[in-house]
């Protein structure tokens, strides 16, 4: 009868390590590849990338703990810091909406970020270009959307619209036209909210007036005088509209005097301005042949 043959205790013993050993390896090999790849892909960074770097916002949500105001109140505070270094440095806060949008992102109710921060993407000592007006414009826009009824962002919105983003593109830019028309309602709207100054209405109006939109201006101001909350913001309104009122009737008298002189003009230039209304038009060989013939005889006006 045979046998078996039973290895030995050590042997058994054997097997798994050397299982583990393998694996152990294996993922050596496989952290090492990692490691070299990650490497060379730092390399390719710049170098204040490790100091400014910040993870995506759904990281920090978690890492946080549910203390996300606390978080956006931090990313703030190092968002201030860096903004004065690069400021003293005359270098580009290239990293600074990186940070807004991430703190925006923890604390959307964050009222401060919205102004200050859009001011700070475009204020920041180095020469304004439209991209970081329209960085700024996409920080306000969130704004708008977490406080519908602060009239201030709009106001802001507005102002990069029709004057910031226009003065900063080339004159040639096809996006200008689009940029005034989008500011100047923009405008409109923000000076129409309630809790909005009282001054605001004659600015906007102002603002209007200089872009040749007067009749624009003289509609906006009737809005806003309809739904003004205050007396001395309807004061104000009457006053503007009072003065471009009068400036259109200004020069719809004056486009009636030319309307007159071309008249006279047409007629008898040479005499006075009575004569040639009393005459009427002149007569030439012209009007003799083929104008109707007219009356000279004077008629009183008979009654109804």
């Amino acid at each position: 009868m045979s046998r078996a043959i039973v290895a030995p205790p050590e042997a058994r013993r054997l097997g798994p390590v050397l299982a583990m050993g393998l694996l152990l390896l294996f993922l050596s090999t496989v952290a090492w590849l990692c490691q070299a790849k990650a490497g060379a892909l730092h390399s390719t960074w710049p170098p204040e990338a490790d100091t400014f770097y910040l993870p995506r916002s759904k990281i920090i949500k978690l890492a946080s703990l549910g203390h996300n105001e606390l978080a956006a109140d931090l990313i703030h505070a190092r968002a201030n810091v860096y903004f004065g270094s690069q400021m003293h440095a005359r270098l580009p806060t290239k990293w600074l909406a990186q940070y807004l949008y991430t703190a925006i992102d923890l604390d959307p109710q964050f009222r401060r970020l919205y102004l200050a921060g859009s001011a700070m993407l475009i204020y920041n000592g180095q020469r304004i270009v439209p991209d970081v007006v329209l960085a700024a414009n996409t920080v306000l826009e969130r704004g708008r959307q977490a406080f519908p009824f602060d009239w201030e962002i709009p106001f802001q919105l507005g102002f990069n619209l029709l004057y910031e983003l226009p003065n900063d593109a080339a004159p040639d830019d096809p996006r200008i036209p689009g940029w005034r028309q989008q500011g100047v309602e923009i405008l409109g709207q923000a000076a129409l909210f309630e809790d909005a100054p009282p001054y605001i209405p004659n600015l906007v109006a102002r603002m209007l007036t200089r872009q040749g939109s007067q009749d624009l201006a003289i509609h906006h101001l009737e809005q806003a005088y309809a739904v003004a909350t205050s007396e001395e913001a309807r004061k104000q309104v009457q006053g503007k509209l009072a003065m471009l009122l009068g400036r259109q009737a200004v020069e719809d008298m004056a486009e009636r005097r030319q309307e007159f002189q071309s008249l006279v003009d047409s007629r008898y230039p040479d005499f006075s301005e009575a004569f040639s209304l009393i005459i009427g038009p002149r007569i030439t060989s012209n009007s003799i042949l083929f104008s109707p013939v007219r009356s000279t005889t004077h008629r009183e006006p008979t009654g109804p």
